[in-house]
């Protein structure tokens, strides 16, 4: 029985986008990856799609995901991973395990994961750094891990996060219509003239 409902949204600033999200299942658990290539060139956006494909590897091979600091060393790998390539892209990257009683997992970068609940919300990636980013060869992911009985928790570039204030974001996200509040999320940063001033990339998930 499905146990999270889940929803996701990439709206590119121009033809095409630089962040990268995917929801995958491991286990009875659900996990969240965004990651937004640095500077929206094509060597970031090829890095943000090789953290996707690393984290998806991860979840299907690896059974120990259930402990926060493995998370920080699957980013640790894929800073070295992209280092080696030498692509030269560099990219953030949030990753969230979601079980029925806790959130665990890490990030780097100034993308960010949100549990929202009413009027209300946690930044559980409140600690991250910044800098460096993956494909420095010097990122630093840090990890979080928290009990949650309920909410919505969100986690998105900050083409959302740097252009809209946190009551609007609230408030959508809180929409009964998972589906429908992604889509309305990714279009708050919208300008007047219709266009996006950043690619957005979200994923949305809530106990079914």
């Amino acid at each position: 029985m499905k146990r999270f409902e889940t929803a996701q949204v990439v709206e590119p600033q121009e033809r095409t986008s630089a962040d990268h999200v995917a929801t995958l299942s491991w286990g009875e658990a659900t996990v969240l990856v965004v990651a937004d290539g640095a500077g929206n060139s094509r060597r970031g956006t090829e890095a943000a799609a090789a953290v996707v494909q690393a984290v998806r590897a991860a979840v299907n091979e690896r059974s120990d995901l259930g402990r926060p600091e493995v998370w920080s060393d699957i980013l640790t790998r894929c800073d070295q991973m992209l280092v080696s390539s030498g692509q030269g892209g560099e990219s953030t990257a949030v990753v969230a395990c979601i079980t029925g009683e806790r959130v665990l997992g890490a990030s780097v970068g100034d993308s960010e994961l949100w549990l929202i609940q009413g009027d209300s919300h946690r930044v559980l990636t409140e600690h991250q750094r910044r800098k460096p980013l993956l494909g420095s060869g010097e990122a630093v992911p840090v990890f979080f891990d928290t009990q949650w009985s309920g909410g919505t928790l969100l986690g998105a570039s900050d083409g959302l996060f740097k252009y809209v204030d946190a009551r609007r974001i609230r408030a959508v996200a809180s929409d009964p219509d998972l589906s429908a509040a992604a889509r309305a999320l990714a279009a708050l940063p919208r300008l007047a003239s219709g266009e996006l001033p950043d690619d957005v990339g979200l994923v949305l998930c809530r106990p079914v």
